[in-house]
């Protein structure tokens, strides 16, 4: 497969450090990392990483900031690398427990099932989208008094956690009748590509645009097809204020919510493997077992604005979280249609913003005779060598 090829030419030139020192975990932004969001390029890691770490610190409330939990690009590049096989594994351990290795340092200082919600950006073969755990503390749904209901609630409860009612469970009536994931399926299948213009519009061109990418994919083709119907409910799904006034109570519930701007194939393997580290964290955090599979972890893709062109997939992750925190989906009954998130015109402008932002921080951090043509300079979507990965600590959220 081919990789793309970097733009930017030139020196080099570092603009600014975000959060600036004292403070740890800076993320260093240059030149090069800047020229990633001119119009066609594709957003690289350390714009992904920088923006989302300033949505954190600046945008939300420190009760609301320590509710959530972002995790760095590289962390689900690194859970789920390949292994090197030169020679036999000593180990023995399972599949699930190898990988978890790999990131166990990563929440060293944070729990996350402390957390109600974890922002997981990925990044596959060029392509950005964005996985949210919600609610992973939680055993099964809850139900809360809706705070926006207009009306009597005539049970008169404040909370309850029994028996569930139907609006809070999932609407597609899908179940698992064969194994969860198949060992290797033709969407894992290495294939050539002419360019990466071309892999993206064989993966997500023609393909996805057949098939319905909100019937969700906790299970595999056929039970898809079983559940073609998923993208009309989730159009009466809809959680617009209105509908929400009449409803006297909201649901939380255990779920992750795969994002993607482009109709593409099914993520169940990337449910499978965040369920998969969610158990493991929990044994090593907690000392005992716990189940995270579709019964209790359920998956799903909701409706969500969609990009027309092949290099805005990384403004959308960017843009998602950004509404995710402006506006809060305000009830996780299943499936979601948030298709009406933000308008278009929302994203025609968003890479200037975060430009300008970068170079108004830049102007903040360093005397005036160190900006000399640094905004003429940059030109790249991205370094050709991987950055030092940043393990999140406390200070970062």
């Amino acid at each position: 497969m081919t990789e793309l090829q970097p733009t930017f030419t030139g020196p080099i030139v570092k603009l600014m450090v975000y959060p600036p020192p004292p403070a740890k975990g800076g993320i260093t932004v240059t030149n090069e990392d800047l020229h990633c969001l001119n119009d066609g390029e594709f957003l690289n890691d350390v714009i992904i990483d920088f923006y989302l770490k300033y949505l954190v610190l600046e945008k939300l409330k420190k009760e609301d900031a320590q509710r959530i939990h972002v995790f760095s690009s590289f962390f689900y590049k690194r859970l789920n690398q390949r292994e090197r096989r030169n020679g036999p594994d000593p180990s023995n351990l399972p599949l699930q427990k190898k990988k978890h290795n790999r990131v166990k340092t990563w929440t060293r200082h944070v729990d996350l099932f402390q957390k109600d919600f974890i922002f997981v950006p990925i990044n596959e073969s060029a392509h950005w989208y964005l996985a949210v755990i919600c609610f992973p503390g939680l055993e099964r749904p809850l139900l809360e008094p809706n705070p926006q209901f207009q009306g009597e609630n005539p049970s008169g409860d404040s909370q309850t956690e029994e028996p569930i009612p139907d609006h809070c469970r999932p609407l597609s009536p899908c179940t698992s009748l064969e194994p969860e994931e198949p060992e290797e399926s033709p969407d894992n299948q290495e294939q050539t590509y002419t360019s990466e213009l071309h892999r993206i519009s064989v993966c997500y061109g023609s393909r996805g645009r057949d098939t319905d990418p909100f019937a969700f994919s906790d299970d595999h083709s056929s039970c898809q097809d079983e559940c073609s119907e998923d993208g009309a409910l989730a159009d009466d799904a809809s959680n617009d204020s209105s509908s929400l006034t009449s409803k006297p109570t909201i649901c939380k519930q255990p779920c992750i919510l795969i994002m993607d701007s482009l109709r593409g194939p099914a993520r169940s393997t990337v449910v499978k493997t965040l369920r998969e580290y969610l158990e493991v964290e929990w044994e090593v955090r907690r000392g005992s077992q716990r189940s995270f599979n579709k019964d209790v972890m359920k998956g799903s893709s909701p409706r969500v604005p969609q990009q027309d062109n092949f290099s805005d997939c990384g403004v959308y992750v960017l843009q998602y979280v950004e509404s995710f925190f402006q506006n809060p989906i305000p009830s996780f009954t299943l499936p979601l249609n948030l298709s009406d998130w933000f308008p278009p015109q929302r994203m025609k402008t968003k890479r200037e913003e975060i430009k300008e932002l970068i170079l108004r921080l830049q102007t903040q951090q360093q005397p005036p005779h160190h900006q000399e043509n640094t905004q003429n300079s940059y030109s790249a979507p991205g370094s050709s060598e991987e950055p030092e990965i940043q393990e999140p600590s406390p200070s970062s959220l």
